[in-house]
């Protein structure tokens, strides 16, 4: 009986948590993922909201965080024009650091 529901409890845990990063390629080096600087990408928009301000980009390796090819979420910083770019544009972008995490501080349409 504990098994079961354990099995049950990790199975709805793994697919109600959204917004978890999807990668094309190992993800070793994630944990040193915080940057001391911006470091700038490419991407895909998969998702956009600008309404809570996060998007989330399909983006290209990115060397200085030690992030492979993947897909995850962003917040995005208030200074940005969200309504600039839409679900589907290929863009490039910068991530700035901040105490949560990685955040885009510039996003454009390539």
């Amino acid at each position: 009986m504990k098994f079961t529901t354990l099995a049950l409890s990790m199975s709805i845990g793994f697919i109600t948590v959204p917004g978890l990063a999807i990668a094309d390629e190992p993800m070793s080096g994630m944990a040193s993922g915080q940057s001391v600087d911006a470091v700038d990408s490419t991407g895909v928009i998969t998702a956009i909201d600008p309404e809570s301000r996060k998007v989330t980009l399909s983006h290209e390796p990115i060397p200085e965080l030690k992030w492979p090819r993947m897909t995850m979420g962003f917040p995005v910083d208030p200074g940005v024009n969200m309504e600039a770019v839409s679900k589907g544009d290929s863009v490039a972008f910068t991530l700035t650091p901040t105490k949560s995490g990685q955040k885009v501080t510039r996003i454009e349409k390539q």
